[in-house]
């Protein structure tokens, strides 16, 4: 969704970032033998690489092309705060085209690309909570207040009357073809093709998420997900009569001008003539308006929106926008992350593949401003990246991704406020006589999908014992949650007292998540 131009790091910010990471993760060096596991430096401990970055950000701001009434040159500085995590992008109030009176998407885009190219920089690099940009010292919710803070601040909304309905969440199944009224042609709302193909485009395939994540919601979150609605006819195979399309090819404007015929200048019509030197793409533009005014209409409960990404050839992976300035949307958002990243990683062929794990501000588009409800846009991949436009084509890496989104959901909805990735806490070694049961308790934590089952791999097994790999199913909860009530075995008929068999211990759901493993015994007396 998210169109970005990322400069190349040169090879001068490339050696100052490496030279600054060896100072800023000493300490953590020494914490930990496994590379993998060093903590990033945290923000406080990054100044010079703000300091370093603070130079390219400017050279990135003074390319950009301009919008009408935007000033040429825009001064930026990068302002963190060392308290909070979050690293400020400052810009001149110039950066606000003069006599823009609302926000646009356009100029909604222009910044987040600044946000964009920061993050970009910083991901992998620093430890960082979110990248928002500032415009004269004022966000972009201060400049151009959303519909959902200036209805709260007056008590008018109507979902305040009524209060959202329960259960019901509505999915934005990404982009749709639209009229382009300069042409006379209705064209894909995002044209460039998926890296390495020709025909393949991200408004056909965000619906085939979207149905995915429909089918897991109805089967796997039906205690909370009563009601899935989307905003486009994905499904809807017939022939819509003005574009001559089927259903499912067009943006959320047309699905829902069908829906609510009565309510087009509040909801779907906003611009009927066009905004002022953008008339051609007035329905592109009411598109993208009409989603969060739909969810709103409706009274949706959650809303969850699903696109595929696109940047420079090298950026990759997973990110989740949000309004930052909501909790329930940073929760929701922070549960989906959790769990796409478990999801995904468990599959094999994904197991490092990169969920960002930092929310990224949202209120840039308005698809994520303006909703009244929690909230978690999901750019699934890049598809400007080879293995990530590949990837986005692939059956189960799809089908991982939507169990992770629903698994945030579920889990944001049972109140589930920490990532708990699938672990074992406490597994004893266990002593007993030859060919008896001998009874202990695994603990756990994490949201496994049952059945579960608790695996055993022979590390070492003493001299005539019969050693095997075994496996228990455990088919659903028990009484206590994250207990397994177990049993053990000598597999021998005459022990040599105090030998030792030597096992590591694993949970696996069927998911195929699976959990560290733990070392353990079984001593035979």
């Amino acid at each position: 969704m998210m169109s970005v131009t990322c400069s190349k790091k040169s090879a001068f910010m490339a050696a100052g970032l490496a030279l600054s990471l060896a100072f800023a993760s000493t300490a953590s060096s020494q914490q930990s033998q496994n590379k993998d596991e060093r903590p990033l430096p945290s923000v406080a401990e990054s100044t010079t690489i703000f300091r370093q970055l603070e130079p390219e950000l400017q050279r990135f701001v003074d390319r950009q092309p301009r919008l009408p009434g935007q000033e040429k040159h825009v001064f930026v500085r990068i302002t963190p705060d060392l308290s909070t995590g979050i690293v400020w992008i400052d810009l001149d109030s110039g950066y606000t085209p003069k006599g823009q009176t609302e926000f646009s998407e356009e100029f909604g885009d222009k910044l987040g690309e600044v946000e964009a190219e920061l993050y970009e920089y910083l991901s992998g690099t620093v430890g960082f909570k979110y990248v928002i940009a500032r415009i004269g010292g004022k966000t972009i919710n201060e400049i151009f207040p959303p519909e959902r803070l200036l209805k709260r601040k007056d008590q008018r909304s109507t979902r305040a009357a009524s209060g959202p309905l329960p259960g019901l969440v509505l999915i934005n199944p990404g982009h749709g073809k639209y009229f382009h009224h300069g042409e006379n042609v209705w064209k894909y709302e995002r044209p460039t093709p998926y890296a390495g193909t020709t025909n393949v485009y991200e408004d056909d395939v965000t619906p085939q998420y979207a149905s995915t994540l429909d089918t897991y919601l109805t089967s796997r979150s039906y205690m909370y997900a009563t009601d899935v609605r989307h905003t486009r006819d994905i499904l809807m195979p017939f022939i819509e009569p003005e574009s001559n399309l089927p259903w499912k090819d067009l943006a959320a404007r047309y699905y829902i001008k069908s829906l609510l015929p009565n309510e087009g200048p509040k909801i779907w019509n906003l611009y009927p003539n066009g905004k002022p030197g953008n008339e051609n793409l007035r329905e592109y533009d009411e598109d993208v308006m009409a989603r969060a005014k739909y969810a709103n209409h409706i009274n949706a409960e959650t809303f969850i929106s699903l696109h595929t990404n696109a940047a420079g050839p090298t950026a990759r992976g997973a990110l989740v926008m949000t309004q930052l300035d909501d909790p329930s949307s940073v929760q929701l958002s922070n549960n989906i992350l959790c769990y796409m990243k478990e999801q995904i990683n468990a599959l094999e062929n994904y197991s490092d593949f990169v969920i960002r794990p930092a929310l990224v501000n949202g209120s840039n588009k308005a698809e994520v401003r303006d909703p009244e409800m929690p909230t978690a846009l999901i750019e699934v991949a890049f598809h400007s990246n080879t293995e990530d436009a590949a990837a986005l084509q692939d059956s189960a890496f799809r089908s991982a991704a939507m169990k992770g989104v629903e698994k945030g959901y579920r889990t944001f909805k049972k109140g589930e406020t920490d990532c708990r990735p699938l672990t074992i806490t406490n597994v004893p070694a266990v002593t007993g006589p030859p060919r008896r049961d001998i009874p202990y308790t695994v603990q756990f934590v994490g949201s496994p999908t049952y059945p579960l089952y608790l695996r055993s791999k022979v590390v070492t097994c003493p001299p005539n014992y019969l050693c095997s790999q075994n496996s228990t199913q455990y088919v659903s909860p028990g009484s206590a949650p994250g207990t397994l009530n177990a049993v053990a075995r000598c597999t021998t008929a005459y022990p040599v007292s105090g030998s030792v068999i030597v096992l590591d211990r694993y949970l696996e759901d069927s998911d195929g998540v699976k959990s560290p493993m733990v070392r353990t015994s079984i001593t035979c007396v």
